[in-house]
């Protein structure tokens, strides 16, 4: 330009000076993140080099109306959360991803992999509906579906257990492999007390997930897993009881998937996202498209359980209340799921109808945390409103009730036949499988008429005086729920002069399998148990604070009434006195240390708690 004389020298000086601004350019293409997707399953199906010759016509499962619908009310939900005044200032919340699958076929309509494809400053090129996330509580569904199905437990010689198994929801210390303590927390940080699985599953409680986790193994959850198409649960000595929380990753396309086979009776659904190929001659090429229904990987009977628990919304309204975003508008049947991580950096909502299956994760592409955002206010927005929309004006299905199921009443708050004691009473379905306990056989012994000498309060003898007698029914609770039971002023009954334990107190024997036939409850039957220390406890010692502010707590619970109870420490008496409850202070002091708990029974027999060994660091 300066030879042609438009420029001077000078300024010509001046314009190599200039830093150079490089604006993106952004292509014309719709659904980028699906037109990417299809491309890499174009080049692995056929090869580089066909696809460079061109020539091509693929017809994709993509519904470009529901896909802008899609991404429209993700980008709107997004602004809504970063718009909320009431939120920390340091929330960040970038970006979502949608995935809408139809469960009969696998075939893609939807798949929004981040707000804005061409946005750099979120990352908007990852595909987030590929990427591998923690799932949080969105992964449980599957935990409870291998422990419901009858012919897994039969092959682990194991009852199954059912929506209406008994677990206690209490603080719990699990071992694991590394000898750590593991004590996991529910959403809200409080304990329920006696749940049944239908409540705790509908709730999303944790520690009822862990325990049941515990109960059919690790090994069980990343087979059924598999099964249904969740590919990332690979390393399975590196998984432990969190798997069931979320802790391994998967990707939202294959959970979206997983969650279809519920929807589709327990048939494997894989996600399609092409439906043909044909050559520039319109010829249709070989071994593509969709393959037709696939293998049954779940029993219709447990798909439907799970189904019905998840649509049910009585049962997670302690949780979300009866009017949470999990609804559909005209009581449209519809089962869904949340999902949060603890520390706040992925929530998920998955749910389905009988036609259409939808999963949706909000989080941030660099993994930060935001701070409050947790599945029913991040995900579950965006979940509702694209199911309001891409289902307005379609006939509401139900979901179709499969045979071999069978429907009992049973007493709402032991899950046990209910008895004229029985306050609450409700009906439940069962899966129909002769020669195991798939139901409840055994009558309700929780709720118990006691005579009392009103003298006393302590249970009648023959020698009570007729006026003197009185009748209270009490709800008794098993051992490992008596500090509950205390905590809430539920009265317990008396001790009993001689030793008689209800039926459903010993539900696990030795080594965790439970005898086939008894009815299936997760409540403990050991008679004397330490409720804290955590086993495998390690304990530093601060020299900034005084030596006697540094104490732990140690104490004992039995299920049998004591003539005497000892907490002892390397075999050493810490605490005596007659009582069924112990708790004791102890102060640190550099070391290993084992607790036990002995009784001697009104009896005269001599019963003992597992000794728990912990380490204090000077």
């Amino acid at each position: 330009m300066v030879e042609q004389g438009y420029l001077s020298a000078a300024q010509a000086d001046l314009v190599r000076q200039e830093p150079l601004q490089f604006n993106t350019n952004t292509f014309p293409i719709r659904a980028p993140h699906f037109v990417m997707y299809v491309s890499s399953l174009l080049e692995q199906q056929l090869g580089v080099d066909a696809l460079r010759q061109g020539g091509l016509r693929v017809t994709t499962t993509l519904d470009l109306d529901w896909q802008q619908e899609g991404q429209a009310i993700v980008q709107r939900r997004l602004r809504q959360l970063k718009e909320d005044r009431r939120a920390p200032l340091s929330r960040r919340v970038d970006n979502a991803a949608l995935v809408a699958l139809d469960p009969q076929t696998g075939e893609i309509l939807a798949l929004v992999g981040s707000p804005d494809y061409f946005d750099d400053r979120i990352q908007g090129n990852v595909n987030a509906a590929l990427s591998l996330r923690q799932p949080g509580s969105a992964i449980k569904p599957l935990t409870y579906a291998a422990a419901f199905d009858p012919a897994r437990a039969q092959a682990a010689g194991r009852a199954p257990l059912n929506p209406a198994t008994l677990v206690a929801d209490v603080r719990t210390v699990f071992p694991t492999r590394e000898g750590e303590p593991y004590v996991p927390l529910n959403y809200d940080l409080d304990f329920h007390g006696p749940v049944l699985l239908r409540d705790a599953l509908g709730n999303s409680f944790n520690i009822p997930a862990v325990k049941v986790l515990q109960f059919i193994g690790v090994p069980a959850l990343v087979d059924q897993a598999q099964r249904l198409g969740i590919s990332s649960f690979v390393q399975t000595d590196a998984l432990g009881l969190a798997l069931t929380l979320g802790g391994g990753e998967v990707r939202l396309l294959e959970l979206t998937a997983a969650y279809g086979a519920f929807a589709s009776g327990g048939r494997r659904v894989s996600p399609v996202a092409i439906l043909k190929i044909e050559n520039r001659d319109g010829q249709a090429l070989p071994g593509m498209g969709p393959t037709g229904p696939g293998a049954q990987v779940l029993s219709p009977q447990v798909a439907y359980l799970i189904t019905d628990i998840l649509s049910d919304n009585e049962a997670r309204v302690r949780t979300f209340g009866r009017n949470s975003l999990l609804r559909l508008s005209g009581n449209r049947p519809a089962a869904v799921k949340t999902g949060t991580t603890t520390d706040w950096k992925d929530n998920w909502t998955v749910g389905y109808t009988p036609d259409l299956v939808v999963g949706v994760w909000v989080g941030n592409a660099d993994n930060a945390s935001m701070i409050g955002v947790s599945g029913v206010t991040g995900a579950a927005p965006i979940w509702h409103d694209f199911m309001e929309t891409v289902l307005h004006n379609t006939p509401a299905q139900d979901f179709e009730r499969p045979p071999g199921l069978v429907e009992m009443e049973i007493c709402s708050d032991s899950g046990l036949l209910p008895t004229d004691l029985c306050p609450y009473r409700r009906q439940e379905i069962f899966i129909a499988c002769p020669g195991q306990a798939c139901a409840p056989t055994q009558a309700d012994t929780m709720h118990q008429r006691i005579s009392l000498d009103g003298r006393t309060m302590q249970r009648a003898t023959p020698e009570t005086p007729p006026a003197y007698r009185l009748d209270k029914v009490f709800w008794a609770l098993p051992p490992e729920l008596q500090e509950w039971a205390r905590a809430h002023d539920i009265a317990q009954p008396p001790p009993l002069a001689e030793i008689v334990l209800p039926a459903q107190t010993a539900a696990l024997p030795a080594g965790g399998r439970m005898a086939p036939g008894r009815d299936a409850t997760l409540a403990s039957g050991v008679s004397l148990t330490l409720t804290s220390p955590d086993p495998a406890r390690v304990y530093r010692l601060s020299r900034a604070a005084p030596a006697d502010t540094q104490q732990i707590e140690i104490a004992a619970q039995s299920a049998l009434p004591l003539r005497e109870l000892t907490l002892t420490v390397n075999g050493r008496p810490l605490w005596q006195q007659q009582a069924t409850y112990a708790s004791a202070w102890w102060q640190l002091q550099a070391g290993e240390y084992t607790f036990q708990a002995i009784g001697i029974t009104t009896a005269g027999e001599t019963i003992q708690s597992a000794p728990i060994t912990i380490t204090v660091i000077g």
